[in-house]
């Protein structure tokens, strides 16, 4: 390699430049402190450093802060707060009834209070760690089971008054069912709300006219809460409302086009005191009961009515001998007929007062046979039934000749008739009795087979009948239309 020639020794080297030097000014020299001054052009920089060269080294980044976010602590404070209000609402309604569901919620809402706990640390440039703000959700657990239950009952308790006097204020069947029933849980309840429920809902029936359901609602505190002071109010303003309805119903009685001129003052006031009974009884029911007898031993002095009849020209017709026919009474007064007479007089009583009294003010039922009497309101119809010395004719009459010929002779018969009201122990309130004789005021209707004591049948329908109807204008009442023709029903089968 060729090296440039070196001065002599002693002296300083001079530099070996095989270019010419630039002519022109000669540059000043530089000032201690004065900004260095570069000539202008792309030539003209200083040389810029290649980093990563070696012997170079990497430039440092800016400072910049480390630490939590505060922005991210204020989202952590909200939605910590709105967990926490969540399942605190959801905890107080329940924590009453399930503990351990309680305890679930107070864990959540415990976790909404760590978001707010170390959302207020970031805030401020801290950190909690992971471990020691677990504690947090811990104490909910022991918030919502220990302290929830307590919660809430003083939550229930406050709203149980509240909605109580709402209740108790706008007496609605509305508030009552869905506001406290549907919504107060059982165990915050008083004893007073059925009560004053119960009551509610009888006045809202006996504005409504709805007697049915003052009745029912009456005779389930009857069955249910017998004796509870509770209920007291309520089965006060049920009887004061019946009684009204009862009332109105007895000033009907009296009206112009009923049955006044045959009342009975006494009868009236004996079922006057059998509505006030039903005012306040669990049913409107008043039982019938039924008594018969048959008394049908030839009476004194009927041989000489025979003997009358002998002479009759269609009876010495038919019994030229003199052994005149009497007609036997068959089953005209068994017990399966008169059963069959005692509905008709129970129907036609029950029509008459349905005229007057609502159904569930008055319910006309028969008394069994073995049926007990105590405890009912009760009426009782007696029937005994006697023969008379007297006789009635049965003839045919014959189509072409118009000949009459007799059958036989009927005997006659009177029935003698006992009324009887009673109120629920068995006292008596009323009794009249009556006599009639049912044959002097009916004709017959001929009936296809019919049998030929088939008659005594006709009679005793017709005084049952006409009973029923003299009973009714006894009370007042319109009794059903009189009825003078009859004709053979073969009750028997």
């Amino acid at each position: 390699m060729n090296y440039p020639n070196q001065p002599p020794q002693g002296g300083p080297p001079q530099p070996m430049n095989p270019y010419p030097a630039p002519q022109g000014p000669r540059p000043m020299p530089q000032q201690y402190g004065a900004p260095q001054q570069y000539p202008q052009g792309p030539q003209g920089y200083p040389p810029q450093p290649q980093y990563g060269a070696p012997g170079q080294p990497y430039p440092q980044p800016a400072f910049r802060r480390s630490g939590p976010s505060k922005g991210a602590g204020m989202a952590k404070i909200v939605l910590g707060i709105l967990l926490a209000i969540v399942f605190l609402v959801a905890l107080i309604p329940i924590a009453h009834e399930n503990i351990a569901a309680a305890g679930f919620l107070g864990l959540l809402m415990g976790f909404g209070l760590r978001f707010v706990a170390t959302g207020g640390a970031n805030l401020v440039g801290k950190k909690i760690a992971v471990l020691p703000s677990m504690a947090i959700p811990l104490l909910g657990i022991a918030i919502g089971a220990g302290g929830g239950p307590a919660m809430s009952a003083a939550h229930w308790k406050a709203e149980e008054q509240k909605t109580f006097d709402n209740c108790v204020a706008y007496q609605s069947d509305f508030e009552w069912t869905y506001e406290y029933f549907g919504k107060i849980p059982e165990k915050f309840q008083r004893p007073e709300a059925q009560g004053q429920y119960f009551n509610t809902q009888i006045r809202t029936a006996i504005t409504q006219t709805n007697i049915a359901k003052v009745r029912e609602l009456l005779a389930t505190m009857k069955r249910e809460h017998a004796g509870d002071a509770v209920y007291a109010d309520a089965q006060a303003a049920a009887t004061a409302g019946l009684t009204k309805f009862y009332d109105a119903a007895l000033e009907k009685l009296s009206k112009p086009g009923g049955a006044a001129e045959t009342e009975d003052a006494e009868l009236r006031k004996a079922f006057h005191l059998i509505l006030k009974d039903l005012a306040s009884a669990e049913t409107a029911d008043v039982y019938v009961a039924f008594s018969n007898s048959s008394k049908l031993e030839a009476p004194e002095g009927h041989q000489a009515e025979i003997d009358d009849w002998k002479t009759e020209e269609s009876v010495a017709l038919a019994f030229p001998d003199g052994n005149v026919k009497i007609i036997a009474q068959g089953d005209a007064f068994s017990a399966t007929y008169d059963t069959a007479r005692r509905n008709t007089f129970v129907s036609a009583s029950q029509e008459a007062f349905r005229s007057v009294f609502d159904g569930n003010l008055l319910t006309l039922k028969p008394l069994g046979e073995n049926e007990p009497r105590k405890g009912k309101l009760l009426m009782e119809v007696g029937s005994e039934i006697q023969r008379t010395p007297t006789y009635f004719n049965n003839y045919e009459t014959d189509s072409v000749s118009g000949q009459k010929k007799s059958k036989g002779l009927l005997f006659g018969i009177k029935v003698v008739w006992t009324f009887k009201l009673f109120d629920r122990e068995g006292k008596q309130l009323y009794d009249r009795g009556t006599t009639s004789e049912p044959a002097s005021n009916i004709s017959i209707e001929p009936v296809a087979n019919s049998p030929e004591w088939g008659v005594y049948s006709i009679l005793m329908d017709s005084a049952y009948y006409n009973y029923s109807r003299d009973v009714i204008s006894r009370f007042g009442l319109t009794p059903p239309a009189e009825k003078r023709r009859f004709g053979y029903k073969a009750y028997g089968g």
